[in-house]
């Protein structure tokens, strides 16, 4: 019994020995065929990403701001005094973008033949900041011219100046406008409004008007109001009554008292512009003008047109009249330009040049 038990295990350890023998040598073949096949076969590259490499330049110059309307700060206010150095801004210099500073880039990118946008992009600093920059165009001669036309307005004087109308210097004698025209129906309705129908003033002051307020409206101030224009005497003497009326009524002043207080802001009869139909109240429908965009487009243009602010706050002294800056009055570019330059309010001026 002992015997066959040996003999079991020695025939089952002599099957695990062939096993084993067998399964080493297909090992060994399974090493040998990759040894092969590695040899024959390149090894795969990952594939790559085409990424773009971006340096940044640490000291490359920070690109020029662009200025343009509503802008501010200091930028600006180096702008404002680099075009006033040169004749193109006349307002103050307080680092505001407004109308006066973009009317004033305008005329500037004009002159220089650039796109006339009034925005200052690097195109117009280059220009404007170089030697090429040129000053405005200087006015004509400050003095007016002395020869008298052929045919002389009834709203110029014998020396040449334009009519003075004042307490001092009441209207002439008979004195008629020349060629009133009918606002309503003259001027075109999307440049203007005209408050009151039946509105009238002279041709030649309405085409000067027609003529600013279109280009007002290429440079973005489009909404314009004449609320008052020429005026009788008749007419005149009404208002005059009306306020003095009023200041006795709701201020309780006595007569001599709300007379005194009425010739601040309302002219007697025969001592008001608007006699003249070259004098208009700009307005702007629903707001007080003063301050408005349009006010300050006006300050700063309207010399150009042969328009004055006839009544300017540094001149109330002189005109006896509190400032109205709705209130301008055409006496042409040949006098209206020397005025602005010189800083001289229509009083001022006749008494500078005129021989009357």
């Amino acid at each position: 019994m002992k015997d066959i038990k040996r003999f079991i295990g020695m025939a089952a350890l002599a099957v695990l020995v062939i096993i084993a023998i067998v399964m080493g040598v297909r090992v060994a073949n399974l090493v040998d065929l990759t040894r092969v096949e590695m040899a024959t076969t390149p090894t795969p590259v990952p594939p790559t990403r085409n990424i773009m490499q971006v340096t940044i330049d640490p000291n490359a110059p920070t690109p020029p701001p662009v200025l343009r309307s509503g802008s501010q700060g200091e930028e600006v206010w180096q702008l404002q005094t680099r075009l006033q150095e040169l004749g193109y801004y006349t307002s103050s210099v307080d680092g505001q973008f407004g109308p006066g500073t973009r009317s004033a880039v305008i005329d500037f990118q004009r002159q220089h033949g650039l796109d006339a946008d009034g925005i200052v992009g690097e195109g117009t600093k280059a220009v404007l900041y170089s030697a090429a920059a040129q000053p405005k165009p200087t006015a004509p001669p400050t003095n007016p011219p002395t020869a008298v036309p052929e045919v002389i307005p009834a709203w110029v004087r014998s020396d040449g100046m334009p009519l003075l109308v004042n307490r001092e210097h009441f209207m002439p004698q008979g004195y008629q406008p020349q060629e009133l025209v009918d606002m309503s129906s003259y001027c075109p309705g999307n440049i203007v409004k005209i408050k009151y129908s039946g509105t009238q003033a002279e041709r030649v002051a309405v085409d000067a008007l027609i003529r600013m307020l279109k280009d007002a409206h290429t440079q973005g101030i489009t909404v314009w109001q004449v609320s008052a224009a020429y005026r009788g005497e008749s007419y005149q003497q009404q208002l005059f009554d009306q306020q003095v009326k009023e200041y006795m009524d709701k201020n309780d002043l006595s007569y001599a008292d709300a007379v005194s207080a009425t010739k601040l802001t309302v002219m007697e009869p025969g001592s008001s512009e608007h006699h003249t139909g070259l004098a208009f109240d700009i307005t702007v429908p629903g707001v007080a003008f003063k301050g408005t965009e349009q006010a300050e487009w006006l300050a700063d243009n309207c010399w150009d047109y042969g328009f004055i602010i006839r009544y300017a706050a540094d001149k109330e002294d002189v005109t006896g009249i509190l400032a109205e800056p709705w209130h301008i009055r055409y006496v042409g570019t040949e006098h209206s330009l020397p005025m602005r330059q010189q800083n001289l309010c229509l009083e001022e001026y006749i008494a500078k040049y005129g021989s009357y």
